[in-house]
């Protein structure tokens, strides 16, 4: 049965949907229930994700509130011990003695307190100042102008003003309650700019509420300046007003951006990446002047902060001063004590400090500051604000004050309290002594005002409840400073956050209306700002246009493909269907169009033998294999025969198209090309559908403006395919997620998985995972990546049509040099592009691919042997041209570049460092001479670099893997012998220090990558092919680079399966059995204008003289000669040099000063006893070998670490958390809002067509029931039967028609039959509003002129006479043409 399964007979007749097939040939073969390649793993991670995602709510949410209120409670702690005026009451239960005793802190403690609040001032400011450093060494970023350095500084002084009169004049002079209080009274410049800029609000219903309650909040804010100045003669309460007055300075960006008064202002120091050149200045100035002003408030001497430094933070005296029982109000026992004098008198006791207290809490207060920081941004980037961010800083302040009461007033009320916490000389100053006191104060000081002040703050900082940043947003579009202020955390982190990140377009329209202008700049200007208010939302929505390139993809290769692409169509669909029947015309926040093209090289037969008419050529079998398997791969998704209507053929003037429509109703589209009309290859290919889709598509639609088309090509994006990639519709979207979130991304490519069998593929596995893991996280980290590959990448369409980007890959170039980088490595060279002209390329870990790897070691040299060349010309283009490239791109800067180098020095000294790592193997491992080593290495690569000059391919292959046999035989001994070394000479050697450090790097890589753990196994391959791929491969590519071949796919033309033999004129395209039911199109004329202008331009056919050919192979052989004797002379004499120094090492080494050898010998003759110590020798090369690629190793373990957060933090941002929701307490706009986040999935289920013998509908037979004996051994029985009745039924029930997943969203949905929801995580009232929504569907679809048709299970929609008809393409889109019954309305 699988032999007629796989038969194109079986799937040609098991669609007739006519014909029943007779009872002994009514079996089945459904495929089964199985995911992918491309999904298995990600079904695997979704349950893990989402426990994941739901420890981390709680986690981030106790993290972010208990370091709130802790750092804020360290704070008022610190502020308070500066008052060296207040005495402290001491218990005196362990000092032996039983009267009062109180402290007085000393001047050195006063100073140490000082200099730890600056401590605590300066960390954050500290973090800032080494990321601005970071960003401005491997960013380039651009200069700040004077007018910028002078605004951000003027206004982050006035904060730190602020700040440090708040500091070290008012807490000290205040209890630990009102010090926790005022906290929430920094906001008043905010609430006064909250009043002019309510944008925010999107309550327009409710516009005087919100007014009112905006003055509320800054009369509220406004009352603490009057309050408690009034009612206290201290001077530094009375002045409460200018401290916070000036802290709140610190956010008004945040709320000023509206304000066209100001926007100009706003352009200039708007937090772009330029502003951290600034802070290279302004956080050590603002160190400076928190540090001079503390000291000048304090008012201790000048001097004396830093003369008595080191003596503040060691152990000093404290005063204790003893008051006996007469003076104490407490009755004393009369016990006889030596302690207690019979007399009244006051005593003075010294008493040592605690050195590590200050130490301890700054180290507190900066820890939790920071966590704060960092978990409320990991919070806002994962999209879990609302829980984990809103409501934890919200609750901070409360919490603190409530615990700064209990504390406080615990220790008033008993003094030994907190013994065990904090040291008897230090106390959090409480309100009152007692609680009766407590509550007096609390009227006397009116802190029944502190709610209104708290409910101010949470309305002017009210925007944090309504975030509307992108997934794993840059810090800089979710907040509008770099860092934080760690005394001030909670409400920095709160007022710092955006309200909306405004971008360069709309401020640059803001200050131009704002801004003077002469008349005819004021016109221009008016008539750009015009030009912008026609852009439609729908300008805004992703477009995702699929571009494959295919040439001599098998059938399996294609069957992979055309699957991802039928699960994109399921994709978009659900989305269309949900946006439109569910969620009431409004997309969600994943939504995109889909359109796929497909590129076929070399489509056509053209050879004169078979081809008659060179007008109408014959298919060639590669194009009659996707023609067939398209049928195929939609049976393996759905599960069910599906017929996709015929294709609509169009002929074009470079050969011919094919269209069809997915069950989706997406379009995909087969661009037919004939080498004879338009030039072949993949590049060409590219620069087709660039030009085709953003020239054509875009440029030429006359009726968008400048403005729309620029809006349209930042969110037009192209996904460049191989023809056998597999992946699932997440991957794309976490590409498009990053698309979104960073505006100067031009490309975004995923992890590539190599599938195939054999010692070649694992070879492939793990190396794939090494340079993934490290190189390309690398990359992304420090820099940005240099190659996206064609195999599965997503362009922005904008960053392509950048100058010197689509119109530099156009070119054709007679320099062998140039055609090496241009056309061996065409995606790199097109990444090669993209840098240069500023755009940023990145590598996203959680978009998996999986592709086709060579399987065997002739494909996989020939592969690489293209690969190699092309790359290191592109990286060589990229260093030599490093000044531009770091001017215009912010992802490179002067460090990344010699990063690069340093790594292409690695890779041309590579086969030297091998060569040299091989020979000291061999002495180590088979204790022979050095010479005799060498030897053993140098025959067998002269011998192979001989092959590549004189001999063919084919035979340099055989050679290569000879020597790559015996090489694999030596690396095992080498790797036993590398083991019974390190046991001999323990794990501190050089040797075995660098091989464990390497080792435990790559086990934790994987440990990391838990999903591609497994590839480690596969390590034991890439060791022992070590020398092979690093020296063999390399040698082979270098001496073979003037082959400019494919090298893979390079088989014959396909024959047919029955092996007849070929006619000899084989029918043309148009005539092909294939589609012979296809309908016959046409492209419009101005179409088939700008193919024939681009072809004359661009994509005319090579057509080179025989001497034109000769010269070009004279030339390409001229640069092997020269690159490759240049190749040879470096590593000639790098081996030389090192190898010389490995003769001299007993005089030219290092002592390695880490596990020395010690030795006791005896003389006899003379007596004597001799010790000394032998240190291990470290060589020349274990020093280069250690030094050059240890340091490679360090950076980028490190960049992976950070790599992976970003990871998992883009992972948990896209998990949906939907386990938790109440019935009964549920909102009819939280249960709208479930729906919402629910329907994709309702339309998911609704569209998908039902499987062979599936039991998803309701009017289904449920075998499972029959009351046909329960016992065990009668279930094998029952099975059989449940299958054979399900043939019966099967084959006389009218089968339903699934080919549109509309309509069959439209027969459950506009249908009588209850919606199958089960599984789906909503509550009854969200079923109860998709019941509701269901209704109004069916009413307003019934009141429509005609109505919808509700369709009745088993009937399909009449088909339409077939006849063929031209179809129009317009300019900008293709229309939709009739698609015979199959779709009744457009999209």
């Amino acid at each position: 049965m699988s032999a007629d399964y796989e038969s194109d007979y079986y799937y040609m007749r098991s669609r007739k949907a006519r014909d029943k097939p007779p009872l002994w040939d009514s079996f089945q073969d459904p495929p089964a229930k199985r995911t992918s390649g491309s999904d298995a793993h990600w079904k695997k991670l979704q349950f893990v994700l989402k426990l994941l995602k739901l420890f981390t709510y709680l986690l981030v949410f106790a993290v972010i509130l208990a370091c709130s209120v802790t750092a804020k409670l360290v704070y008022l702690y610190m502020a308070g011990n500066t008052n060296g005026e207040v005495k402290v009451r001491v218990c005196s239960k362990y000092l032996l003695v039983d009267g009062q005793v109180t402290a007085t802190r000393s001047k050195l403690e006063q100073i140490a307190w000082v200099w730890a609040l600056i401590f605590a001032f300066a960390a954050p400011e500290l973090f800032t100042f080494l990321r601005a450093l970071r960003i401005t060494l491997f960013k380039r970023e651009q200069r700040p102008s004077g007018l910028e350095v002078a605004l951000v500084t003027l206004f982050e002084l006035l904060h730190v003003v602020g700040l440090a009169l708040l500091t070290f004049t008012v807490l000290p002079q205040l209890d630990v309650t009102r010090g926790a209080m005022l906290g929430c009274c920094v906001c008043f410049v905010p609430a006064l700019l909250n009043i002019l800029t309510g944008t925010r609000f999107q309550w327009k219903s409710a516009d005087t509420l919100v007014n009112v309650a905006s003055i509320l909040a800054v009369v509220a804010q406004g009352s603490v300046f009057l309050v408690w100045p009034a009612m206290s003669s201290q001077l530094e309460l009375q002045l409460l007003a200018l401290p916070l007055l000036l802290v709140s300075f610190r956010w008004w960006e945040n709320y000023a951006n509206t304000l066209a008064s100001i926007a100009y202002i706003i352009r200039t120091i708007r937090c772009t990446r330029s502003r951290y050149h600034t802070y290279l200045y302004v956080a050590p100035l603002k160190m400076a002047v928190f540090g001079l002003l503390g000291f000048l408030l304090h008012g201790e001497n000048f001097k004396e902060y830093f003369t008595l430094f080191f003596e503040a933070w060691q152990p000093h005296t404290i005063t204790l001063t003893y008051t006996d029982g007469l003076r104490d109000t407490r009755p004393l026992p009369s016990n006889g004590s030596s302690f207690i004098k019979p007399t009244t008198f006051v005593s003075q006791y010294p008493l040592q400090s605690n050195a590590w207290a200050v130490v301890y809490a700054l180290l507190v207060q900066v820890s939790a500051a920071y966590l704060c920081h960092i978990f409320g941004k990991f919070a806002c980037k994962i999209k879990i604000q609302h829980f984990s961010f809103a409501l934890p800083l919200s609750l901070a302040t409360p919490v603190t004050v409530v615990a700064a009461t209990l504390l406080s007033q615990l220790r008033a009320q008993d003094i030994c309290a907190l013994h065990s916490l904090l040291p008897d000389y230090l106390t959090l100053q409480p309100l009152g002594e007692s609680v009766a006191q407590l509550g007096a104060l609390s009227l006397q000081y009116a802190l029944w005002l502190w709610p209104l002040w708290w409910l101010a703050q949470l309305w002017t900082s009210w925007h944090i409840w309504h975030p509307h940043n992108d997934k794993n947003a840059p810090t800089e579009k979710l907040f509008v400073c770099p860092w934080y202020s760690g005394l001030l955390v909670d409400q920095c982190t709160m007022m710092n956050r955006r309200i909306l990140d405004w971008s360069d377009e709309y401020l640059a329209i803001k200050s131009d209306l704002t801004a003077a202008r002469d008349p005819a700049v004021a016109l221009a200007a008016d008539i750009n700002a015009n030009a912008s208010r026609d852009i439609q939302e729908t300008d805004k929505i992703p477009q995702l246009i699929v571009c494959a390139t295919m040439w001599h993809e098998t059938e399996d290769e294609m069957m992979e493909f055309l699957k991802s692409i039928v699960r994109l169509d399921e994709d978009q669909c659900a989305r269309r269907l949900a946006k439109t029947h569910l969620n009431g015309g409004k997309a969600d926040d994943e939504y995109y169009e889909l359109e796929t093209n497909i590129f076929f090289d070399d489509a056509f037969v053209l050879d004169p033998r078979h081809c008659q008419n060179k007008r109408n050529p014959p298919l060639n079998e590669y194009v009659k294999t996707l023609t067939r398997t398209i049928d195929k791969a939609v049976f393996e998704i759905y599960g069910v025969n599906i017929k996709i209507k015929p294709p609509l053929k169009i002929e074009t003037p470079y050969g011919g198209r094919l269209v069809w429509t997915l069950p989706g109703r997406t379009k995909m589209v087969a661009h037919l090309k004939n080498k004879d009309k338009i030039r072949h290859k993949k590049r060409w290919s590219q620069v087709m559908y660039m030009y085709y889709l953003l020239g054509f598509r875009i440029m030429e639609t006359e009726q968008l403006s400048a403005r729309r088309k620029a809006v349209i090509a930042e969110n037009t994006f192209l996904l460049a395919l191989d023809g056998d990639i597999d992946f699932q519709p997440h991957a794309v979207q976490l590409l498009i997620d990053r698309m979104k979130a960073i505006d100067e991304l031009g490309a975004a490519c995923g992890r590539i998985h190599p599938v195939g069998r054999g010692p070649m593929v694992w070879y492939q596995k793990f190396e794939y995972a090494i340079g993934h893991w490290l190189q390309k996280a690398t990359e992304h980290v420090i820099g940005c990546v240099l190659c996206s590959p064609g195999c599965f990448s997503l362009f922005r369409a904008s960053a392509l049509m950048e100058n010197s980007v689509m119109k530099r890959y156009t070119l054709v170039t007679s320099e062998a040099m140039k055609m090496v980088q241009y056309d061996q490595g065409e995606d790199r060279w097109l990444c090669t592009l993209l840098l240069k002209q500023g755009s940023r390329v990145e590598y996203c870990a959680a978009s998996d691919a999986y592709t086709h790897s060579p399987e065997y070691f002739n494909e996989f040299y020939n592969q690489r042997r293209r690969w190699v060349p092309s790359t290191m010309a592109n990286i060589y283009d990229i260093l030599a041209d490093a000044d531009t490239v770091v001017k215009k791109n912010n992802s490179i800067s002067t460090l990344y570049i010699m990063y690069q180098g340093m790594l292409m020095l690695g890779t041309v000294l590579g086969p030297g460092t091998i060569f040299l790592m091989m020979v000291g193997a061999l002495v180590a491992v088979f204790s022979i001479d050095i010479w005799t080593a060498f030897l053993w290495n140098f025959f067998p690569i002269l011998c192979f670099i001989l092959s590549c000059v004189y001999l063919k391919q084919k035979f340099q292959l055989l050679i290569a893997f000879v020597i790559s046999a015996i090489y694999c035989l030596v690396m095992m001994a080498v790797l036993i012998g590398i083991v019974v070394q390190m046991i001999e000479d323990g794990p501190l050697a050089p040797a075995s220090m660098f091989f464990l450090l390497v080792a435990v790097q790559i086990t934790l890589a994987g440990l990391m990558h838990p999903q591609e753990f497994l590839a480690l196994l596969c390590g034991i391959i890439y060791y022992i092919t070590i020398p092979s791929m690093y020296m063999l491969l390399m040698i082979y590519s270098v001496f073979n680079m003037n082959d400019v071949s494919w090298g893979t796919r390079e088989g014959p033309v396909l024959r047919d399966d029955d092996g007849e033999s070929v006619e000899p004129h084989l029918p043309g395209w148009l005539n092909d059995p294939l589609l012979i039911d296809s309908e016959l199109g046409e492209v419009s004329l101005v179409e088939q204008r700008f193919w024939k202008d681009l072809i004359k331009q661009y994509l005319k056919p090579l057509e080179l003289s025989k001497e034109q050919k000769q010269s070009m192979d004279d030339d390409l052989k001229e640069l092997r000669n020269m690159i490759a004797f240049a190749f040879v002379m470096v590593n000639a004499i790098f081996v030389l040099i090192v190898f010389l120094l490995q003769l001299k090492k007993d005089y030219l080494h290092l002592k390695w000063p880490i596990d020395p050898t010690d030795f006791i010998t005896f003389d006899r003759d003379n007596l004597q006893v001799d010790i000394y110590r032998q240190y291990k020798e470290l060589d020349p090369i274990g020093l280069c070998f250690v030094v050059f690629f240890g340091v490679i190793l360090v950076i980028q373990f490190i960049a992976m670490f950070f790599h992976r957060f970003g990871t998992m933090s883009q992972l948990l941002a896209t998990v949906q958390l939907n386990w938790f929701r109440s019935n009964s307490q549920l909102s009819d706009e939280d249960a709208a809002l479930e729906l919402s986040g629910n329907a994709v999935n309702i339309a998911r289920r609704l569209q998908r067509p039902r499987r062979l013998f599936d039991e998803d509908e309701l009017d289904s037979n449920h075998y499972d029931e029959l009351s046909v004996g329960q016992e065990d051994n009668h279930r094998e029985s029952m099975v059989r039967r449940q299958t054979i009745c399900r043939l019966h039924e099967s084959r006389n029930a009218e089968h339903s028609d699934y080919s549109d997943l509309v309509r069959n969203f439209e027969r459950r949905f506009f249908g009588e039959a209850d919606l199958n929801v089960r599984n789906l995580p909503l509550s009854r009232k969200s079923v109860k509003l998709l019941q509701q929504r269901r209704s109004v569907a069916k009413e307003n679809a019934a009141a429509m002129p005609g109505g919808t048709p509700t369709p009745k299970p088993g009937l399909r929609p009449p088909l339409l006479p077939v006849n063929a008809k031209k179809v129009s393409f317009r300019a900008n889109t293709m229309e939709i043409y009739d698609n015979g019954g199959y779709e009744h309305t457009e999209f």
